[in-house]
């Protein structure tokens, strides 16, 4: 998973793109987060709708996992997880947290904790790496490290993406 950052990195770089994103996030962190708010059922509800937080906003997430079988209880905890803030080092911290129960959860913090610690070594031309605890992207297939590109310098969807398939 570094060495696909790189790639972008390098790649968008020489296509002369000045302001990317690469979006990360591990469907086990995800799953973690379904287990402590007591919905694993409903994991592909729960990310569809967080998933849509740029578009939709808040308001509109909290009222499609309403529509999806949330309760005001479960939504409540899981405000503070989507919303978190910080550096990615300081996101990891509050998740490793809020996760403290769930082995798949901290599994998934440990994944991720790994890919940063190797591009600590990889110095990035111009991308911005940023975890993103609401990134989903088709997460039905994914087993573990999920990403997406997304260009800074004009206003549209992403511009790659992917994720860990084990199975």
């Amino acid at each position: 998973e570094a060495e696909l950052v790189l790639i972008y990195d390098e790649a968008l770089t020489k296509l002369g793109l000045k302001d990317f994103t690469i979006k990360l996030n591990n469907r086990k962190i995800l799953a973690g987060i379904a287990e402590i708010i007591g919905k694993p059922n409903l994991i592909v509800d729960m990310t569809v709708a967080i998933d849509k937080l740029d578009k939709i906003g808040l308001d509109g997430v909290c009222n499609e996992l309403k529509e999806r079988g949330f309760t005001q209880t479960d939504i409540d905890q899981l405000k503070p997880i989507i919303l978190l803030r910080g550096s990615n080092a300081e996101k990891l911290v509050q998740l490793r947290s809020i996760l403290s129960t769930t082995a798949i959860g901290l599994k998934g913090i440990t994944e991720i904790e790994q890919i940063f610690s190797y591009l600590e070594y990889w110095p990035l031309e111009r991308a911005n790496v940023e975890l993103d605890i609401t990134l989903a992207r088709g997460l039905n297939y994914y087993t573990g490290a999920i990403f997406e590109v997304k260009t800074n310098e004009v206003s549209m969807g992403s511009i790659g993406g992917g994720g860990r398939y084990d199975d």
